[in-house]
């Protein structure tokens, strides 16, 4: 009985890895040109893991971003925009509209970090 468990055991932190190692795909709305109604959803690149919407006077834009280049004198030199506000966030489509809340998504990453001390903890429970 105890090598099934542990078997069993094995078995699932094979197939988590496996989930995690898939990674994560972002979407955010992104539209190209400044738009007041951005409707298109793209999947983000690797490198992109914040979606981005920035108001600059009457123009909106809307596209996937590096979280860690989320400051204003980076969107500002990218965008050519001397005044703007900026929203930065990290779950599926959360760039449509600011201030709106869209709930909280997990990552596959963040899903594995919680199971894993849990099922550690009782692999060596089987062994």
């Amino acid at each position: 009985m105890r090598s099934q468990g542990g078997f069993v055991l094995f078995g699932l932190l094979l197939v988590l890895a496996i989930l995690c190692h898939s990674g994560y795909s972002l979407q955010c709305y992104s539209c190209v040109d400044p738009v007041p109604e951005c409707t298109a959803v793209i999947t983000c690149a690797p490198n992109s893991d914040a979606c981005l919407r920035t108001i600059a006077g009457p123009r909106l834009y809307h596209r996937c971003w590096s979280f860690e280049n989320c400051t204003f004198d980076r969107i500002s030199a990218l965008l050519g925009e001397a005044k703007l506000h900026y929203y930065c966030c990290n779950t599926h489509l959360c760039n449509h509209e600011q201030g709106q809340d869209h709930g909280t998504t997990l990552s596959g990453k963040t899903v594995f970090q919680l199971v894993t001390p849990f099922l550690a903890t009782a692999w060596n429970f089987y062994l």
